[in-house]
């Protein structure tokens, strides 16, 4: 079964100036027309070349070497990509706190690329899809404060339909969504089952929040007495900044194609809230199997949540580790739990990807809990893994160059996924592509630029 693959990557962004439009060379030539292959489909690739993006298409991952440098359409510089089955390239651009931006692409009938919508949309911190649509959602303040003056907690969503470029907005009450009092947010959207799942991710209490819900506040000392904090972690005086439950994980179960309807809430205490962070950025790690069973993964980041004198916090104690929901349940399977930390180099988990029937990729804190903890975005989670989700099986990912990290989201088809790597030497990034089945990494496509985030198939229209 061959898959798209989409995790969240967010990086500030700006629209490249020049021939955005069009397919251009350093010189401002024309990209010349695709050789003709008889191909039906192409894999488009993000290339970054100085402050441009280009959409570079090549027929193969496998081997050879394709070029940013004079060639490929330049396009939107996208914080990230989603491929709408073999329809769509999706660009989605978050600008920090200000409103997104996007525009979608496909292949001409001459396997060119083409823009075919823009939008303009509230702000992103994570996205997937869900029917025609490719749909972005975040956390941030309801237009009407109470008669206290506190602004409640929503959640905004963006519909972007991929068919007819419409758009629609929504909104949803994100204070006391679990019932705990708490703010929350979403991260990842996985569409299976004729159901679609998303991981809640409980946020602290708001102003709001303690205003209406005081019975919530588990202890007055986590509330806080002054300002502090920076960027996506800075708070007012009067709130508590982090989560009261960093042991639990919640997803949110939709059975309509609204987000206004009310889900099934699923929990367990056998992970934590499962989800990838860096700054504002929620990182998917819920994902399903082709069977519709849904995984979802804990790095364990309730341990990061250190108490202070100054600051006090609720310290998660459970390590990474994953659980399912069986398809078609709205429970989490009791029978099931692994302990990421017991296998392999007994390393926590930064972000994972689904790849093939049960299979998975994992990306691993290569220094440990420590460094998870302490070095934050300057960790090194350079260390890969496969995971075998039926029998709970980890084996670490061999023939992958030193000094890497991943540009993106991998992309998955026949049993492989070809990583997007880029390296610190002179050396142009590549794709490896890895055997699931032995773990074993091939280096592949080579693409001369400064770095490469993705790849997808896109079908040439007729």
């Amino acid at each position: 079964m061959k898959k798209k693959l989409y995790t969240l990557t967010i990086a500030a962004a700006i629209i490249a100036a020049g021939c955005t439009l069009t397919s251009c060379s350093e010189e401002g030539g024309q990209t010349p027309p695709a050789p003709s292959t008889g191909a039906s489909t192409l894999y488009v690739i993000p290339a970054v070349d100085g402050d441009a993006t280009y959409l570079l298409t090549a027929t193969t991952l496998d081997s050879g070497k394709v070029s940013a440098i004079g060639n490929g359409t330049e396009v939107m510089n996208a914080t990230y990509w989603v491929y709408k089955n073999t329809d769509y390239a999706f660009a989605l651009v978050y600008n920090k706190g200000g409103a997104g931006t996007g525009a979608s692409y496909y292949l001409d009938s001459n396997g060119q690329i083409a823009e075919k919508y823009t939008y303009t949309y509230n702000r992103i911190t994570t996205y997937g899809t869900w029917g025609d649509n490719v749909i972005t959602a975040s956390t941030g303040n309801s237009s009407q404060a109470d008669a206290e003056g506190n602004y409640p907690q929503v959640l905004l969503f963006n519909y972007l339909n991929a068919t007819d470029g419409t758009q629609e907005e929504g909104t949803a009450v994100a204070e006391n969504f679990l019932g705990n009092g708490e703010k929350v947010h979403f991260a990842g959207i996985v569409e299976t089952n004729n159901r679609l799942y998303t991981s809640v991710i409980p946020g602290g209490m708001s102003l709001y929040g303690i205003s209406h819900w005081p019975e919530m506040v588990t202890d007055a000392t986590l509330v806080t007495t002054e300002a502090g904090g920076s960027g996506s972690g800075a708070y007012t005086a009067g709130v508590i900044p982090s989560t009261q439950y960093p042991d639990s994980a919640f997803v949110a179960i939709y059975s309509s194609s609204s987000f206004n309807d009310t889900p099934v809430i699923a929990r367990t205490g056998k992970i934590g809230f499962a989800c990838g962070r860096m700054r504002s950025q929620y990182y998917q790690t819920i994902w399903t199997a082709d069977n519709g069973d849904v995984y979802a993964f804990s790095p364990g980041y309730g341990r990061s949540f250190v108490s202070t004198d100054a600051l006090k916090k609720v310290t998660g104690t459970l390590p990474s580790g994953v659980v399912r929901i069986k398809a078609g349940d709205t429970t989490f399977d009791d029978s099931y739990y692994v302990n990421i930390e017991e296998l392999g180099n007994k390393n926590p988990l930064f972000r994972c990807w689904h790849i093939d029937e049960d299979y998975f990729l994992l990306q691993l804190y290569k220094n440990g809990v420590e460094s998870m903890i302490n070095d934050g975005q300057n960790a090194d989670v350079s260390e890969l893994a496969v995971f075998k989700a039926e029998e709970g099986t980890l084996t670490l990912i061999t023939g992958l160059p030193e000094n890497m990290s991943i540009g993106g989201e991998p992309y998955g088809e026949d049993g492989s996924v070809y990583i997007p790597v880029n390296v610190t030497t002179d050396a142009y990034p590549s794709f490896y592509k890895v055997d699931m089945h032995t773990a074993t990494a091939v280096k592949g496509l080579t693409v001369e630029a400064e770095s490469i985030k993705t790849a997808g198939k896109l079908a040439i229209k007729k």
